[in-house]
């Protein structure tokens, strides 16, 4: 059985309920200063330098829970996706 608290390998019950905007924590974030564009990749096949810094990421959670919160539709935020994060807001709406 799947659990709805936990995709992706993410606790989505571990995500802040109310992240703070961007400007309040992206410099802290293991992207800051990369090129944008790195995290608006073509392709899901092409996010793998998104996804590697995401890993490495202390600020993943606010940073996935924000575009979550959002609907952020495009780029990889959080360490997931696109693709992934509709995923996860179909599993549990």
């Amino acid at each position: 059985m799947v659990s709805k608290d936990r995709i992706a390998g993410i606790d989505l019950k571990a995500l802040p309920q109310d992240p703070s905007p961007p400007d309040m924590w992206q410099d802290q974030a293991a992207c800051y200063g990369i090129d944008p564009d790195t995290f608006f990749p073509t392709s899901e096949e092409e996010a793998g330098p998104a996804l590697a810094f995401c890993t490495a990421c202390r600020i993943r959670q606010t940073c996935l829970a924000w575009a979550l919160k959002n609907g952020e539709r495009y780029g990889v935020w959080g360490g997931l996706t696109e693709q992934q994060r509709r995923r996860v807001v179909r599993f549990v709406a």
